[in-house]
């Protein structure tokens, strides 16, 4: 994570003015460099995720032993890689899990109750054919949302994001992931602009096709896209910013009758 996201992430719903986040974070921070549980990167310009200057903070390998001690589930993993493509993708993964906790923080009785890594998500498949970069459950009173997540970061070409969703397809056949989940999420692809958002919709269409399973085909599987700027931007991950893969218009992640839509469309948010 980044600076910022950092004091996102722990100031969150606190009444903790923003000069004293930035001092408490800073000194958090210094706490654990000395201990050698974390360290910064070199300073990013730009990027999907932001275009200041962001001081990036990670984990070291002393630091990953540790949160393994807190977190029996992570014993088996490694530290990965630190290329700038991966800083950049963690940066915008951050981002995007922010902006559900946002949504979340900003609505009555909502909860991200769930944010699990990619490891866990491919566990949850039953298969590494496919790895997804997250599995979420978004709940409210009224419904919940189960999603893999996607982050893009533009430098794929489409037809291999074409082989992802046939890999998609494929492990959706097997059905082995009905041992840990009881319904199939839908696959929420998040793109550093709307040009990417369409063009990644249009060879998921055509995979869909080539695979023979029509677009309506599959009953309970669905591939959603959005760019970074709508998601993390005012309507938030739940508003009508969605476009889905065989259906035309934008869309909102909540139900048809739900609340949250029938507020969107009051609001007069464009369907």
């Amino acid at each position: 994570m980044n600076t910022a996201q950092l004091q996102e992430f722990v100031f969150a719903g606190s009444t903790v003015k923003p000069r004293s986040r930035e001092v408490t974070t800073a000194r958090i921070l210094a706490r654990l460099r000395r201990r050698g549980l974390v360290a910064e990167t070199p300073r990013l310009i730009g990027g999907p995720g932001g275009g200041s200057a962001r001081q990036v903070h990670h984990l070291t390998d002393a630091g990953f032993r540790f949160v393994r001690t807190l977190d029996p589930a992570m014993r088996n993993e490694r530290p990965p890689a630190r290329s700038s493509l991966f800083i950049e993708h963690a940066l915008m993964t951050a981002d995007v899990a922010l902006a559900f906790h946002r949504s979340a923080r900003a609505q009555a009785g909502h909860a991200l109750a769930e944010w699990a890594p990619e490891w866990q998500a491919a566990e949850r498949l039953g298969s590494f054919k496919v790895i997804p970069d997250g599995h979420l459950v978004y709940a409210t009173d009224e419904w919940e949302l189960h999603a893999f997540v996607e982050i893009d970061l533009g430098s794929e070409r489409p037809s291999r994001f074409a082989r992802k969703i046939a890999a998609y397809l494929e492990v959706y056949r097997e059905d082995a992931w009905r041992k840990e989940l009881a319904s199939w999420p839908i696959v929420l692809t998040i793109t550093p602009d709307a040009a990417r958002v369409a063009a990644l919709r249009r060879a998921t269409e055509d995979a869909l096709r080539l695979e023979g399973q029509g677009l309506d085909a599959v009953t309970g599987i669905e591939f959603d896209f959005a760019a970074l700027a709508d998601v993390t931007g005012d309507a938030g991950p739940l508003g009508r910013i969605w476009h889905v893969a065989g259906r035309p218009g934008v869309h909102a992640l909540a139900p048809p009758n739900s609340l949250e839509t029938a507020e969107l469309d009051g609001a007069g948010r464009a369907g």
